[in-house]
């Protein structure tokens, strides 16, 4: 059962970065390839699909459960709707430790000769210490990590569509 469907009441942290050279789909391919985010992601040790696994090709759910190490280890199961047909993602929280609420999205659109990613989130998780402080302290890691995601994702796009593949796909 989802917990939470819409963002949490604060502004969500939002960003936004272009790959030159790359299409939609090929962007949609590497950030829908769950499996592949702990080699990508040097905080991530290890995905889990455990539902809907088709769903990044053929659209809809994918239940995935994604472990961090963050300084604490992490753990949290997200919902994510996936839309082939239009480069996008949607995630709602499903269950966690640590982390107590996340969701977002991912909007690929072209721009130029590249894709603009748009990455939303919103994430709240536990600790003992004020709420408005814990908030702070959580949008600006988020914040501060989302230029290195997106490094991530470019260099697997140039990796898995060389230059001169790009615009035949």
């Amino acid at each position: 059962m989802l917990k939470s469907t819409a963002m949490s009441e604060r502004a969500p942290v939002e960003r936004r970065h272009v790959i030159a050279g790359a299409t939609p789909a090929q962007v949609y391919d590497v950030v829908s390839d769950f499996p592949s985010y702990p080699r990508l992601f040097p905080e991530m040790k290890a995905t889990r699909v455990i539902s809907g696994g088709d769903a990044p090709r053929a659209g809809g759910t994918i239940r995935v459960e994604f472990r961090l190490q963050i300084v604490l280890p992490v753990r949290y199961v997200l919902d994510l709707v996936c839309d082939p047909a239009t480069h996008s993602m949607d995630w709602t929280f499903v269950e966690g430790e640590i982390v107590t609420h996340s969701v977002g999205s991912w909007r690929l659109t072209p721009e130029g000769d590249g894709t603009a990613m748009t990455y939303r989130v919103s994430l709240d998780v536990k600790a003992p210490v004020p709420g408005f402080v814990l908030r702070k302290v959580t949008d600006g890691l988020v914040a501060a990590s989302i230029p290195a995601m997106f490094r991530s994702i470019e260099r697997e796009v140039h990796v898995r569509h060389p230059p001169a593949q790009v615009r035949q796909t």
